[in-house]
């Protein structure tokens, strides 16, 4: 009997994680993708994606080293001034990409893919740095006072912040939503606008 048991031991039921298994049953290693012009849309997006991943670096290595590299030229095109804002562009741009990167692999690895978003794959990022430079602009402003701006004036923060708000951009997008209601009032519905002339109407 003990030989028996040693030689067939007792089935044990395997616990998988189902957001580990990405939708898929246990040992299903097939793409969900086998179509040529399905894989090839993907593999171009993740070419995007990830040359604008590794030139973001380089472009914010380039804005820094240009003070000490080209003395003369940064003081005629006025680096000190514009390179804060440069900062803001491009780390919100670096931000963007990698949200637009991680979406990309996880709608590709859960089969939620489809050629509908391409668009917005090879937008958001963009997007997400005009964000970041407006957001950074408002700080500095004093309009938006969230922290105290004078800590903007370091390249590092100003990195740090805009990196935030392009991966985030929905959130900051919220936050500028808030900025201009404040700024510009609520828009009306045509109810309440129809309910103004109706009061108006009366006086």
């Amino acid at each position: 009997m003990l030989t028996h048991a040693l030689s067939c031991p007792a089935e044990r039921t395997v616990k998988t994680d189902k957001d580990s298994l990405e939708g898929r049953t246990q040992g299903d290693w097939r793409t969900h993708y086998p179509e040529p012009e399905a894989r090839k849309c993907i593999f171009r997006e993740a070419a995007y994606v990830f040359i604008q991943l590794w030139m973001c670096p380089v472009l914010l290595t380039v804005i820094y080293l240009m003070p000490h590299l080209a003395p003369d030229l940064s003081v005629s095109l006025r680096l000190d001034v514009v390179s804060d804002f440069a900062y803001a562009w491009i780390a919100g741009l670096l931000g963007g990409t990698v949200f637009a990167m991680k979406w990309l692999y996880q709608s590709v690895a859960r089969a939620r893919w489809h050629q509908d978003r391409q668009l917005w794959r090879y937008l958001s990022p963009h997007l997400s740095a005009a964000l970041a430079f407006a957001f950074v602009c408002l700080v500095r402003s004093g309009i938006v006072v969230i922290f105290d701006d004078t800590s903007l004036e370091d390249p590092v923060a100003i990195v740090a912040v805009a990196f935030l708000v392009g991966c985030f951009s929905d959130s900051a997008f919220r936050k500028l939503q808030d900025v201009a209601e404040a700024l510009f009032g609520k828009p009306t519905t045509n109810s309440q606008e129809d309910d103004v002339k109706k009061k108006e109407g009366l006086e």
